[in-house]
């Protein structure tokens, strides 16, 4: 890792829905004002015990680049 990557983490729990909820997301800024995006989304119901329902999952990939005129 450089200081111009990161990784940050969130997990959820929603008490009055029973849902779990996870969120990983990786940024590197390759060139000064450019950047690659990597996010991973993933819910689960957790209203059955011992059992967790997969609800959604998801994967964005998002690259940007700075255009200096």
């Amino acid at each position: 890792m450089t200081p111009r990557m990161f990784i940050a983490a969130l997990v959820q729990y929603a008490s009055s829905t029973l849902n779990l909820s996870a969120n990983v997301r990786f940024r590197w800024e390759y060139m000064p004002g450019s950047e690659l995006f990597v996010v991973y989304t993933e819910g689960r119901d957790t209203s059955i015990p011992n059992v967790t329902a997969l609800q959604n999952r998801g994967l964005v990939v998002k690259i940007n680049k700075l255009l200096r005129f």
